[in-house]
């Protein structure tokens, strides 16, 4: 009676063990299964942005020197806007000029984008605000801007010729602020947490 009894105690903790054991196991596959969904869902999207910051990075030692500053002469260009007019830059001297460099796949930039479309209805015939995509395609961006509804001039930089031959930087978001002369008076490169200010700043001092 007693084996009979010790036996089926031992069978009882037996199972437990292996209820237990198998619960174990099957927490650790749902571990590992929500670890390779996350991986699936975040590696292409990691990946991208490694390769445009890894783009952008090794730029830096080549158009360092490039880069243009305070006091310099804006370089002349034409660029075809979205509404299928052309700009120059040299044919609006006498009018204050931003130039701001952005693409839709970068972060910063589609978020400084409502500041430089209010911007340039707060300067509405004081300055002419240009946005000039780098590097995409017609369709692309006019899907990108109609949806969003920004209004103010949008160019087209479909071979990036403009932004790594003219105006160099390490990196977009890029704006250029030009005077009444052509003279190039400040530029910011990236967006953050006051940088609206600094902008209104700049153009405010370039209208004087």
């Amino acid at each position: 009676m007693t084996e009979s009894v010790s036996a089926a105690v031992i069978a009882v903790q037996y199972v437990r063990i292996m209820q237990s054991f198998t619960r174990e196991r099957t927490q650790k596959m749902k571990s590992k299964i929500i670890i390779i969904i996350l991986l699936v869902l975040l590696v292409p999207s990691l990946a991208f942005n490694a390769i445009m910051v890894y783009r952008e990075l090794t730029r830096w030692d080549v158009i360092v020197e490039d880069i243009l500053r305070a006091g310099d002469m804006a370089p002349d260009f034409s660029v075809e806007l979205l509404t299928g007019e052309t700009f120059t830059l040299s044919e609006h001297r006498g009018t204050v000029v931003a130039l701001d460099f952005w693409a839709t796949w970068c972060g910063p930039c589609v978020q400084k984008m409502p500041s430089t479309q209010a911007l340039s209805e707060q300067f509405e015939g004081q300055v002419m605000f240009v946005g000039i995509n780098v590097g995409e395609h017609l369709e692309q961006v006019l899907d990108f801007i109609d949806e969003r509804g920004f209004t103010y001039p949008i160019g087209l930089d479909e071979n990036s010729y403009i932004h790594r031959n003219l105006y160099p930087s390490p990196g977009i978001p890029y704006m250029v602020i030009i005077n009444r002369d052509g003279i190039i008076t400040e530029t910011f490169s990236g967006y953050g947490i006051g940088m609206d200010e600094l902008i209104e700043a700049a153009i405010l001092d370039a209208l004087r």
